[in-house]
């Protein structure tokens, strides 16, 4: 339960964007409180509109004919990057899950990112966030400090790692989906990494690539430098123009082993691994439109 003084502050607070300049910082602290108690709530209570076996049941479904996009990719003029962060945050939600471990009586939450597509609450997430197993109840926190339970998955693909939820709300703030942005093109992402609500990063496309791992089966994904960290799965990836054209997905850092000064001597040290680099693997934007695209 949040400190009566500090749900007074968010309060107060709640028209400007957290994170989006001096006058504003975001209080992580707070934000993750906020959503954390809510959803607690609701499976303490046993009051979320979506059960978890529903939930997971609900992420088999492929497509979704309930979703109508409203607007075309912006194009024309680039932002400033203000402006793309403004945009960005007003459109992204925090996403928690709340689930109970085996070692003590408290409620914990899992936590992800997401952005709205449209303005009547479809949210998309990663389906590794939509079919956690252990989620009693799920709920999304947007940057002003509304909370909306989870009350329906729309559709979900495995193999690229997407997911389409629904919220009841109206009048939400959306990023456009633009599916055809090509490598070495400008991209931000923004993310709630690692507890650090509302961060945003700078890189590029590096490219498109087929994913071979398990349970991919060659999907395509995108690669991009653009920095991220755990609990940014879901943030979307936004191009200049303030369309979404990818969304974060997955890290793969690539080692290489060192050999030591050593190696000739019968007291050789073991190799150290040295980390090189670390590929920052999203889910494009196409992998969403597919979901809401008649077979």
């Amino acid at each position: 339960m949040l400190l009566p003084t500090l749900l007074a502050a968010f309060i107060a607070g709640a028209s400007v964007i957290p994170g989006a300049d001096v006058d504003s910082p975001a209080d992580d602290r707070l934000m993750f409180q906020k959503l954390e108690a809510a959803t607690s709530a609701l499976a303490e209570k046993g009051a979320g509109p979506l059960r978890r076996e529903d939930r997971l049941e609900q992420c088999k479904r492929t497509r979704t004919d309930a979703v109508r996009l409203t607007a075309k990719p912006r194009s024309g003029t680039p932002l400033e990057g203000a402006d793309i962060y403004r945009r960005s945050a007003q459109a992204s939600v925090l996403i928690g899950s709340a689930y109970k471990c085996d070692k003590c009586p408290k409620w914990h939450n899992t936590l992800a990112s997401g952005f709205a597509i449209t303005d009547d609450g479809v949210i998309a997430t990663n389906h590794h966030v939509a079919a956690g197993a252990t989620g009693e109840a799920m709920g999304v926190l947007t940057f002003d400090g509304r909370f909306f339970p989870v009350v329906e998955v729309l559709a979900a693909n495995k193999a690229h790692d997407v997911a389409l939820l629904r919220i009841n709300a109206k009048d939400l703030a959306f990023l456009p989906l633009r599916d055809d942005a090509p490598a070495g093109s400008s991209v931000r992402c923004y993310s709630h990494p690692a507890n650090s609500f509302g961060c945003i990063s700078e890189g590029i496309i590096t490219r498109y690539f087929k994913m071979n791992e398990p349970e991919r089966n060659g999907s395509v994904f995108m690669q991009i430098t653009a920095d991220y960290a755990r609990g940014s799965s879901g943030g979307p990836i936004i191009d200049p123009y303030g369309n979404a054209v990818g969304m974060v997905a997955s890290t793969s850092p690539v080692f290489t082993a060192t050999p030591s000064p050593h190696a000739a001597a019968k007291d050789a040290k073991p190799t150290t691994p040295s980390q090189q680099m670390v590929r920052h693997n999203c889910a494009t934007a196409r992998a969403l439109l597919d979901l809401i695209r008649p077979q």
